[in-house]
């Protein structure tokens, strides 16, 4: 099952067509780890250097993306004259297979990473079938 859940992308993807609301920049493909159980697979996306609030996570057409703008501050009275760690977004996509209902996915944040707990649909979950004695 959670190798159904493909990927797009590279370790630093595209700089093109971006929504208006997320910084110029690089755009930076964050690293992921699935996990799968019974009911559901479970994303755990490293985003570090990402506020809460700058997190957008969509389903369309069966495809999950999970974008995070990196803001880099500047202490105030200070200028930028060199930095490593560029100011940018981190993105991601996935296909999700049938299995998965998209409506029951919940996500959290917490020190720079990103989980989501993808819930399977009920045919998609195990049963255990009683054998009746005849």
């Amino acid at each position: 099952m959670a190798q159904e859940l493909k990927t797009t992308g590279g370790d630093v993807a595209r700089t093109g067509e971006r929504d208006e609301r997320e910084m110029s920049g690089p755009v930076y493909r964050p690293a992921t780890d699935i996990f799968e159980k019974d009911d559901a697979v479970t994303l755990v996306i490293d985003m570090p250097g990402v506020a809460p609030d700058t997190v957008d996570v969509s389903v369309e057409n069966r495809a999950l993306t999970v974008r995070g703008v990196i803001q880099a501050p500047v202490p105030d009275g200070y200028r930028r004259i060199y930095a490593e760690y560029a100011p940018g977004t981190f993105e991601r996509a996935f296909s999700l297979p049938d299995t998965i209902d998209a409506g029951g996915i919940e996500a959290s944040h917490r020190d720079g990473v990103l989980t989501l707990t993808l819930k399977k649909s009920e045919v998609a979950k195990p049963k255990q079938i009683k054998v009746k004695a005849a």
